[in-house]
């Protein structure tokens, strides 16, 4: 196995268990830091796919599977983002996230912590199971680019970019006006 097709395999993994374990745990929500993930794994997706280059030799089915991907991606990230609890951030946790955002040099505090939980990390599962359904089934039709690892963090990308554009939605407009 090629050293790069392995650190992606590992990378791939580490990042699927990292996600799980934050699905049902409480986690701060700090909406500008959500959106880092997303921006990082589509950047390192698309230098993945073009390998550096501007042009790809892509086919129509290709570019199907890639759109049923993204979009599938997406409203699984969107439902994530919908059945989110909230909850006050925790007095230790607000310490916790200050002491470590003083040694950044941001000193904002979040004021909520949200968990998707178990059914969360239930519909994270089956967007993964689903993802390498259509990848085993567009790779027999003749696709290269599901089987691919950019395409892989390209809908990882998507999926927590919808998450976090719900959130801050939701953060926004919702729980404030449950909070009253």
């Amino acid at each position: 196995m090629p050293v790069q097709l392995l650190a992606n395999a590992l990378l791939i993994i580490a990042l699927l268990c990292w996600i799980g374990y934050r699905q049902v745990t409480w986690q701060p929500v700090a909406i500008t830091r959500m959106w880092r993930m997303p921006i990082v794994l589509g950047a390192i997706g698309l230098f993945s796919l073009t390998g550096g280059s501007i042009s790809m030799n892509l086919t129509t089915l290709d570019l199907a599977i890639f759109l049923i991907e993204i979009v599938i991606s997406l409203g699984v990230g969107a439902a994530m983002g919908a059945m989110a609890t909230f909850r006050p951030l925790s007095r230790e946790a607000a310490e916790a996230w200050a002491s470590r955002s003083a040694r950044r040099g941001s000193g904002i505090v979040p004021a909520l912590q949200s968990r998707t939980g178990w059914i969360g990390l239930a519909l994270w599962i089956v967007l993964i199971a689903v993802r390498i359904g259509i990848d085993v089934y567009a790779t027999s039709l003749g696709s290269h680019l599901a089987a691919s690892a950019g395409m892989i963090f390209i809908m990882f990308a998507a999926n927590r970019a919808a998450r976090a554009a719900v959130f801050a939605y939701r953060v926004d407009h919702v729980v404030p006006i449950a909070a009253a």
